[in-house]
Order: structure tokens, then C-alpha cells, then sequence
């Protein structure tokens, strides 16, 4: 079985290894407010990396994909499967970015 055939293994190595150096990093110590801005980073790196993929290669992709695309299924199978995933990811993204920022903040 490999583990990076779904996108829910790779994010869960992903935080676990994250930690891991942390931790290591920083020591075992645990502070709350690190960890909040650990946290508020690591999730507007995963929003401003959305925004960027639906801008700079998405958008684009729609314009000219359909006319090079002969008897496939064109635009149809990234508004159908990619872009409501990849919305769906960009939301919780946006919403973890502005409450890690608000924990920040208090």
C-alpha cells in the first residue's frame, strides 16, 4: 500500500513530520502561542498556494483547454472533480489562516 496515492496520508506525514522538527527545533517545550503561529502559517501557506493555483494555472487552463482538448471531456473534468476539492481545501485554508490570526491577536 502506498501511502501517497491519497491526499490524506501525505498531509498526515506531512504535520507529523512537521512536529517531529519542531520539536526537535524548538525543544519538547510546548507553547501555546507557537504553536498558534506555527499553525497560522502553515495554513496561509496551504491558502496563498490555492489562490496561486486557481490564478495562475486554473483560470488559464479553462481558457484555452477545451480547444486543444478534441473528444475529451475538456473543462468538464476539472469543474466537476478538481475545482470543488480544491475549493473546499481553499475555504478551511482561509478560515484556519484568519483564526490562527485571531488567536495571534488575543
Amino acid at each position: 500500500m502506498n501511502p501517497l496515492t491519497t491526499v490524506k496520508w501525505p498531509l498526515i506525514i506531512g504535520f507529523a513530520v512537521a512536529v517531529i522538527i519542531a520539536s526537535l527545533i524548538g525543544g519538547f517545550a510546548f507553547n501555546e502561542m507557537s504553536f498558534a503561529r506555527w499553525l497560522h502559517i502553515v495554513s496561509g501557506i496551504f491558502w496563498i498556494g490555492l489562490l496561486y493555483y486557481f490564478n495562475a494555472v486554473q483560470t488559464p487552463a479553462m481558457g484555452g483547454g477545451p480547444a486543444a482538448d478534441k473528444g475529451g471531456p475538456g473543462g468538464a473534468g476539472v469543474n466537476k472533480y478538481v475545482a470543488p476539492l480544491a475549493l473546499l481545501w481553499f475555504r478551511w485554508s482561509a478560515l484556519a489562516t484568519w483564526l490562527m490570526g485571531a488567536w495571534l491577536l488575543s
